[in-house]
């Protein structure tokens, strides 16, 4: 026996005009609707290769959109990981800078500081001028 799912046997489909039968007289009418019925089961047929065909391709449209999907999901975890690195440095920049103002006093103390020293110069070129 073949595969799983085959018959041992070959395809016994025959064509319609194919019998082993003794040909029967058949009434005019009667073979007439017969090719009627022959004819539209070819039109059927070729419709249902049409479809087959086009299901075919929307196969294969969605198989590419699948690998486009997961190709996606790759660069988006990428940039999910340069987001979080990125993250993490940005909190250790932040913490430093909180610890420097800190140390300095904290921002007020900073901008006080830099006002004094503009006072200063602008009073040592006052008296500059003065005595000059």
């Amino acid at each position: 026996s073949g595969p799983p799912g085959t018959h041992p046997m070959k395809d016994i489909r025959r064509s319609p005009e194919v019998s082993d039968l003794d040909p029967i007289d058949i009434d005019p009418e009667v073979g007439e609707g017969l090719q009627q019925i022959r004819r539209n089961d070819q039109v059927l047929d070729e419709q249902l290769e049409m479809v087959s065909k086009g299901l075919v391709r929307l196969k294969g449209i969605a198989v590419d959109q699948n690998e486009e999907v997961k190709l996606q999901a790759v660069m988006i975890d990428q940039i999910d990981n340069q987001m979080d690195h990125a993250t993490m440095h940005l909190n250790k920049v932040n913490s430093k800078m909180k610890e420097t103002l800190k140390n300095a006093g904290g921002a007020t103390a900073i901008l006080i500081k830099i006002c004094l020293v503009i006072l200063i110069l602008a009073l040592a070129a006052f008296l500059y001028r003065l005595v000059g």
